[in-house]
């Protein structure tokens, strides 16, 4: 079984800090489990790695995709299983980071994401019942044949390729075998997966505090470069939090006030959820950020636990 360090934890709680002092320490290579990473060009308001830090550090599935390209979990597993293989065949450390919750626990658990094959007649049949039903409708709808209640359905509602598919599969009777047609019963990795925490109202400060950085060293000129190259701000990658208001700021229908404070808000609440995401996975190790004295004292706690697991 390969072995693998997971580093996960809600946004702006330090993953990268940590992430670098253990791939210093152990000459790691790092996989990115975050869902907007992978997009070129969307590098401020996503807190991706500098420059300087993806060249001293390698690092896999950033900067892979163009804006307008699709992405999903299924991609997502499939393209980080095939990268912790190759690092693990080069002898090297191959270390998880992330807080795409469903991302992370889906490679970790043995997800597969089975569906049915989906032709012309049955992609229009699933499309046409999706625009004539309201959101509730189709909330009870999925819920009534999966089962699955989603951490955040306007994200699902968002990614209309996947709702297209799901709909799909319920109307040919294999919804439940969409979301998870197999699980394992352990892990599929032997993993030591961090987990990095730190008390609400500390945690909420450092994002507004990141969310202000980032505006202040460029994210609404990163955002106006998409637009000018062509980037659809209806796109799966412009969901990303933040773009959407930033564009919205472009065009002139918030003022930028707002739109921080938009942000700051909507991240608050991803922070929350994906909180709540983690406490389906009872295997994570916690690490409470308000005990160390110092990000060098959490590294070198961490270190220690990984010097056991990698015996």
């Amino acid at each position: 079984m390969e072995k693998l360090v997971v580093i996960l934890g809600p946004t702006a709680v330090g993953k990268t800090a940590l992430s670098f002092a253990l791939a210093e320490r152990f000459q790691a290579e790092l996989v990115s489990a975050d869902a907007y990473q992978i997009y070129r060009h969307m590098d401020i308001g996503t807190a991706k790695p500098s420059p300087d830090e993806l060249a001293r550090y390698r690092h896999h599935l950033i900067d892979t995709a163009a804006v307008d390209a699709p992405y999903s979990a299924a991609l997502f597993c499939g393209q980080a299983a095939q990268a912790i293989t190759d690092i693990e065949k080069r002898e090297k450390l191959p270390i998880l980071v992330g807080g795409t919750g469903l991302y992370v626990q889906s490679l970790l658990e043995g997800y597969r994401f089975d569906g049915p094959q989906m032709d012309e007649v049955t992609r229009r049949a699933a499309q046409a019942f999706i625009e004539q039903s309201t959101e509730d409708e189709l909330q009870q709808y999925i819920r009534d044949n999966t089962g699955w209640q989603p951490q955040d359905w306007h994200e699902l509602f968002r990614n209309s390729h996947r709702l297209v598919r799901l709909v799909a599969a319920i109307k040919s009777g294999s919804g439940r075998s969409f979301i998870q047609s197999s699980k394992s019963q352990n892990l599929v990795y032997d993993a030591y997966v961090i987990g990095l925490m730190l008390p609400r109202d500390m945690l909420y400060a450092r994002i507004d505090e990141r969310v202000d950085l980032m505006l202040a060293n460029g994210w609404i000129e990163e955002v106006e470069q998409l637009l000018r190259q062509g980037a659809d701000p209806e796109c799966q990658a412009m969901k990303a939090i933040g773009y959407g208001e930033i564009a919205a700021y472009l065009q002139g229908s918030l003022p930028l006030a707002d739109a921080a404070a938009q942000i700051k808000r909507r991240t608050r609440r991803f922070a929350k959820r994906q909180i709540t995401w983690y406490k389906r996975m009872p295997y994570i190790h916690w690490y409470h950020k308000e005990e160390f004295a110092s990000e060098e004292q959490l590294a070198q706690a961490v270190i220690t636990s990984l010097n056991q697991f990698l015996i």
